[in-house]
């Protein structure tokens, strides 16, 4: 059930991404891409060995988190039946971190067999040609369909997917006209830790027999434009920190980060949600014109 609801997550969440990205004329020619050194290690584990690692650390952390809030909502609702979702201590978030979908779009990449990671990837893009641009670096261009604007307007879509075999980690980025769409990194940092990275959430796990036994995670502001009111986007991005193949990061990077709509932390035992509640911003007329974050107090999750 919970691989079932790890892929319903990624499938949504290409969605998204694709409704997020429209606005531009359809590119004539392949988007200009950094110009980087190749991997060189294309010895250690395959893409798809990591990427089931990422799927096992990512797995738990739903599991640990969802246990965690049921629970604590549950006695919430034992001691307060009739008004609970009252109580400033209700937790309502929807748990749904680092749903990227351009990572398991070619699940089973080996070096040895491009065609069957290929066949996965024309699933979605169904005229995507995939390559292998250099040792541990892979390459997809197709054809991206954005219907944000109701009417169906094809773009450039491509794709990299990067592994250091030795170190066990990833590198995903997509783009749409040559525009960074998306990204997810995958960062073992040595014995049971792991660092888990996209443009909405940065996380530090530590994840052992099957469990996570502790947890630093922050969730950026990242509410898009609606209606006539302008979003509030405060995105991770690749030019703060790139710490793919094998860098380290702190933990006081995760849990003072400015721009956080929450963070979570897991330690010895305990659970805490730091966060922020959106207030409407409005004009003289009264209308919503955006949101104001005012930071409530720390949740301790019961149970």
């Amino acid at each position: 059930m919970r691989r079932k609801l790890i892929c319903l997550v990624l499938c949504a969440a290409l969605v998204l991404t694709l409704a997020a990205c429209g606005g531009k004329n359809n590119a004539q020619s392949a988007p200009v891409l950094p110009d980087e050194t190749p991997l060189e290690l294309a010895s250690g584990k395959s893409y798809a060995e990591i990427y089931a690692e990422f799927l096992a650390v990512y797995g738990a952390l739903l599991d640990e988190v969802e246990r965690r809030v049921e629970t604590h909502n549950g006695i919430l609702k034992g001691g307060y039946p009739g008004d609970y979702y009252l109580n400033s201590n209700y937790l309502m978030q929807v748990y749904v971190p680092f749903a990227t979908a351009y990572p398991g779009l070619v699940s089973p990449l080996t070096d040895e067999d491009l065609a069957t990671a290929e066949k996965s990837l024309r699933a979605t893009f169904p005229d995507a040609v995939l390559t292998e641009a250099a040792p541990g670096r892979y390459e997809a261009t197709y054809t991206y369909k954005d219907m944000t604007t109701g009417d169906t307007v094809e773009r450039l879509g491509q794709c990299i997917w990067e592994r250091d075999g030795a170190a066990g980690s990833f590198r995903v980025r997509a783009f749409v006209d040559g525009e960074l769409a998306e990204f997810t990194e995958f960062v073992p940092q040595g014995g049971d830790l792991y660092f888990l990275y996209t443009m909405t959430d940065k996380a530090l796990v530590r994840y052992s027999d099957g469990e996570i036994t502790s947890l630093w995670h922050a969730h950026a502001i990242s509410d898009p434009p609606l209606g006539t009111f302008p979003g509030d986007m405060r995105v991770n991005s690749l030019a703060e920190s790139d710490p793919f193949p094998a860098g380290t990061v702190g933990v006081s990077w995760i849990t003072g980060d400015v721009d956080a709509e929450y963070v979570l932390t897991l330690e010895d035992g305990v659970m805490t949600y730091t966060g922020r509640i959106a207030q409407d911003l409005l004009d003289v007329k009264g209308s919503k014109i955006g949101v104001a974050w005012q930071d409530i107090e720390p949740i301790v999750l019961l149970g």
